[in-house]
């Protein structure tokens, strides 16, 4: 399965909240997810002619149910959506789907969780149960400004000058394209991927510290 990274922002109660009551952050991770899902799925069925949209709801629809445990998966969503009432009106969740390592690795140096500025997305405080690859991970109000601080002095052309592919390859950053095709081919997807991606997080960040939010951080 992909590990794909999500980020969320905290208000300072909720950090108090998730921190008083860790098995919240769990909570918190099954319903983001959902809500991306239906996202996800309501943008690409705005995308279709109305008389394909029916029919895709209903597939939709479909598989999930064919899904070992999909029922029981379900009212566990809802119930983590009671739990989560306490906590007030929440932020959504940004998606940064497979590209979190290489960003990691563009903004450190490295591909674990070594000291240094800017490893926020691999680091953190751990809170609750394994949501897929580890516990979800509390940053500080204090900390997502020094990352935000971190992520203005940088921008897309400087990291993009930061990409080689054959030295991330070799370094095991995760979800390298892979076979028989040119290292530029390469290069250059992974170039429009960080176009594509690390505006949205400098921006998603940013408001966050703007809003003197903290920021939880997970892989699943």
């Amino acid at each position: 399965m992909s590990m794909i990274c999500f980020v969320v922002g905290l208000s300072r109660a909720q950090i108090s909240a998730l921190r008083a009551t860790p098995s919240l952050a769990g909570d918190l991770v099954k319903v983001a997810q959902d809500e991306r899902h239906k996202a996800r799925m309501a943008e690409a069925l705005n995308n279709m002619p109305p008389e394909r949209r029916e029919a895709a709801e209903a597939e939709d629809r479909a598989a999930i149910e064919q899904i070992p445990g999909a029922k029981e998966e379900e009212a566990r969503i809802a119930e983590a959506r009671v739990k989560l009432e306490r906590l007030g009106p929440r932020e959504h969740a940004l998606d940064l789907a497979k590209s979190w390592h290489m960003l990691h690795y563009l903004f450190t140096g490295h591909i674990d969780t070594a000291d240094a500025p800017g490893d926020t997305l691999l680091t953190g405080e751990e809170l609750g149960e394994d949501v897929g690859y580890g516990p979800a991970r509390l940053h500080s109000v204090e900390e997502t400004q020094e990352f935000a601080r971190f992520l203005d002095a940088l921008d897309v052309p400087r990291l993009q000058r930061r990409l080689n592919y054959q030295d991330m390859l070799d370094m095991g950053v995760y979800a390298m394209p892979m076979g028989p095709g040119p290292v530029a081919e390469y290069e250059s997807g992974l170039q429009a991927e960080v176009a594509y991606y690390f505006p949205r997080l400098q921006d998603y960040v940013t408001k966050m510290a703007q809003k003197q939010n903290g920021l939880l951080i997970w892989l699943s």
